[in-house]
């Protein structure tokens, strides 16, 4: 009998309900141990037990955030080293693997793009401060740079070609050394046979034949559901047919009602809370809208796709970068234009040119499967047993930290660098607010400054991300 492989990745929640990711990688696992793997995880928690799956308990510093995540990269990271396993796998949370597969996407990236969701030079000032002075940030961003520094990441994979562009940019990675692998879904469960369901959803939530966009999110905020309110609003002023937004996912409802209020949408946004069953509300929307301001690659916008229906994105959400303009949908620069959104939601009122984009956007996610996506990952799991480690991915201190600021000479303990990261807070706090539009300095980002303070202007923001 042939000895199976073992395997085994660290996820801090082993819960599908988490969102995308986890629902990706819980199906990959599951996956994988149909294929013959021994498979391993190493979680804080986990919702139910699978024969498949082996589950290893990570015990975490539960309070505060900053040291749960800590506590738990550090100890799986013992744990799976300790287990001498065939492949490692990391997704973003543990310090080092052999293959990695980032399904953040790259930290520092998130960390200014998603800035650009408050619209307003004070309060964005404020939020960025807010930020330097969250030691969460500066933990998730040095567990993030761990495995890159470290000789065992013999392959990296970018689940799409904008992620792959950011960890070139933020970490200097060669080109070759990142395959990009896009997220796949079950084509099967997401189809437009479900739009079958079509009248019972719509019966449900008091829908009749309106025209409905569908937003689905957990992060209402980062998604841009409120540029989406806007858009709308400027919308019912200017067409004849009426429209609902369902809005699909959990998060604080209060803001965005009152939000709806302001704007006299009350009667044409409905919150439909979580659901077991996304598919059949795909099958009962008219159109996917998904702003977002930050996505490494957003399955809901391959699932919309799957089930037929067109997408609006942004360029800032990895999916997007599937879409043809005009074809399967549309992608938007700035999720802040309530306008240019407005104008490319009026365009699949046309019903004709909805049934164009809803066959070709059935057409273009057949390639995103989960079985493509599974001979994919298959192939660099079988290449990574057979290949001799490659050195260091950064040396000298290159990576996110340093990107942003650095101070001083590097050191591996990590108390003292989180030591030198609330130093630096104080620094970049006083400089904001001596100036609150300070020129940038005129030096590389990526560069390493022992005794410098990079400065972000907020006009100089807005045009550089």
């Amino acid at each position: 009998m042939e000895k199976k492989i073992k395997f085994a990745i660290g996820l801090l929640d082993y819960s599908k309900i988490r969102g995308g990711a986890e629902r990706y990688l819980i199906d990959l696992c599951y996956r994988m141990a149909d294929e013959g793997y021994e498979v391993h995880v190493y979680a804080e928690q986990w919702q139910e037990e699978d024969p498949r799956i082996h589950l290893h308990r990570v015990k975490t510093i539960s309070f505060p955030k900053s040291l749960r995540l800590l506590s738990f990269a550090i100890r799986a990271t013992r744990a799976i080293r300790e287990g001498d396993y065939d492949i490692t796998f990391g997704v973003g949370n543990t310090l080092e693997a052999d293959v990695l597969q980032p399904h953040g996407g790259v930290h520092w990236a998130w960390f200014w793009r998603s800035l650009r969701v408050y619209d307003h030079p004070l309060i964005w000032f404020v939020k960025f401060l807010g930020r330097v002075f969250n030691l969460k940030q500066w933990v998730n961003g040095w567990i993030e740079d761990s495995p890159y520094r470290n000789e065992r990441p013999l392959k990296i994979i970018a689940i799409s070609d904008m992620v792959k562009r950011d960890m070139i940019h933020w970490y200097r990675m060669p080109e070759d050394r990142v395959t990009v692998v896009y997220n796949g879904v079950d084509v099967d469960r997401f189809h437009p046979k479900n739009r079958r369901y079509r009248e019972e959803i719509r019966k449900r939530h008091g829908i009749g034949e309106e025209f409905v966009i569908l937003f689905v999110s957990n992060n209402f905020r980062m998604k841009g559901l409120s540029f989406l309110i806007k858009a709308l609003s400027s919308l019912k002023g200017k067409t004849p047919h009426p429209f609902r937004l369902l809005i699909l996912g959990r998060d604080q409802q209060e803001l965005y009602r009152r939000l709806a209020n302001r704007f006299a949408l009350s009667e044409e946004i409905l919150f439909a809370g979580t659901t077991d069953e996304p598919e059949k509300y795909y099958g009962a929307a008219d159109l996917h809208v998904h702003p977002s301001f930050y996505d490494a690659c957003s399955l809901t916008v391959i699932e919309a796709l799957a089930s037929g229906l067109p997408v609006i994105t942004t360029s800032s959400n990895g999916a997007g970068g599937i879409i043809h303009q005009g074809q399967e949908g549309y992608v938007i620069s700035d999720p802040r234009n309530a306008q240019d959104l407005e104008e490319k939601i009026s365009l699949f009122l046309d019903p004709d040119r909805r049934a164009q984009a809803s066959l070709a956007a059935r057409t273009l996610a057949e390639n995103y499967s989960t079985d493509k996506n599974w001979k994919e990952m298959r192939a660099v799991f079988e290449k990574i047993r057979t290949n001799p480690p490659n050195p260091p991915l950064l040396k000298g201190g290159e990576g996110g930290l340093t990107v942003l600021i650095v101070r001083g000479r590097q050191t591996r303990n990590v108390r003292l660098i989180l030591f030198g990261l609330w130093t630096l807070t104080f620094d970049i706090a006083l400089s904001f607010l001596l100036q609150l539009y300070p020129k940038m300095f005129k030096c590389p980002l990526n560069q390493q400054f022992p005794e410098a303070v990079v400065l972000f202007g907020w006009e100089k923001l807005k045009k550089t991300f």
